[in-house]
């Protein structure tokens, strides 16, 4: 299975590994994808000393596509950042070939992974200011 994780990442330069903090709250740095070992689907991650990541769950994701933002690629690799001594390594545990509802599949769970984060919190949605957001597409556009 990691052989084949490895394959699909390295149709990728780099990738966003996503963990938490001590408090979890989401930690994420770029990360090389070369280095992600097809036998064992370990990939060792240097963190800045000014990032406060700890043990757990984490996500790899890996992205990419035309300059529209069309012809999207992606791959994700589930797993938990490890303590090794001195040294992090994202341990992966769960990884499934993209197929094309990934992106759409992918979508729905964040969604449904956002309100769990506001539910447990007892937050709601925040607004959209959809008049800013339009002014922002409109000078964008040159208009």
């Amino acid at each position: 299975m990691w052989a084949e994780a490895a394959k699909w990442l390295g149709k990728f330069d780099g990738a966003v590994l996503t963990g938490v903090d001590a408090e979890g709250y989401p930690v994420s740095i770029r990360v090389g994808t070369r280095d992600f070992d097809a036998a064992t689907g370990a990939l060792s991650v240097a963190f800045p000393d000014t990032l406060p990541v700890a043990e757990g769950p984490a996500n790899l994701l890996a992205h990419s596509h035309d300059e529209k933002l069309w012809s999207l690629n992606m791959i994700q690799v589930k797993g938990n950042l490890e303590r090794r001594g001195d040294a992090w390594v994202f341990q992966s545990n769960s990884f499934d070939a993209p197929t094309k509802l990934a992106f759409v599949q992918f979508l729905r769970r964040n969604s449904t992974n956002a309100q769990k984060y506001l539910d447990k919190r007892g937050l709601q949605r925040p607004p959209i200011n959809w008049v800013a957001v339009k002014e922002i597409q409109r000078r964008s556009k040159g208009r």
